[in-house]
């Protein structure tokens, strides 16, 4: 079966710099499996991954808009102050580094402040930056009514009901 738009990926990856660190792995964090067409590790991903079959595998090279973006165009938040540290200094141009819930660090840059928020600009370390990525697919099945419904692949099924006493 070949990756079309409704199809469940199952991908082994590595993500390297340009002069070929290698900053994330599945060797690491295992495989991952997307429901082509609506997820995506990084944007360029999905029409490179296209018509590939199991057992492919294929490096690609992704500039910073297929990639992790620029610094200027990266998405911002409004946090509330009591996010930050104590004393942490609320000035814009100021920068924190904050943990993305893979662990991976993400910088926050602050944009405006109020009494009671900050907006910032969260930008991944690899903003701006070309990047590498070489894939190896693991399979690729249709996806089932619920992923599709949900936008997402499911590589777990849910939880069986409670039992009712």
């Amino acid at each position: 079966m070949k990756i079309e738009s409704g199809t469940v990926v199952t991908l082994a990856y590595d993500i390297t710099t340009a002069d070929g660190e290698i900053v994330e792995s599945s060797d690491i964090s295992g495989p991952i499996s997307l429901l082509h067409g609506t997820q995506t590790l990084i944007p360029g991903l999905a029409k490179r991954l296209e018509g590939l079959e199991a057992g492919a595998e294929q490096t690609f090279e992704f500039p910073p808009d297929e990639a992790f973006g620029t610094i200027d165009d990266a998405p911002t938040n409004v946090m509330s102050r009591t996010e930050f540290p104590d004393g942490a200094k609320f000035e814009v141009g100021n920068k924190f580094v904050a943990k993305m819930p893979n662990g991976q660090p993400l910088h926050l840059a602050v944009k405006e402040v109020t009494d009671e928020n900050v907006t910032v600009a969260m930008i991944h370390p690899l903003a701006g930056q070309t990047i590498g990525m070489s894939v190896r697919i693991i399979g690729v099945r249709a996806a089932t009514s619920k992923e599709t419904e949900a936008g997402k692949a499911m590589v777990k099924p849910p939880p069986p009901p409670p039992k009712k006493k």
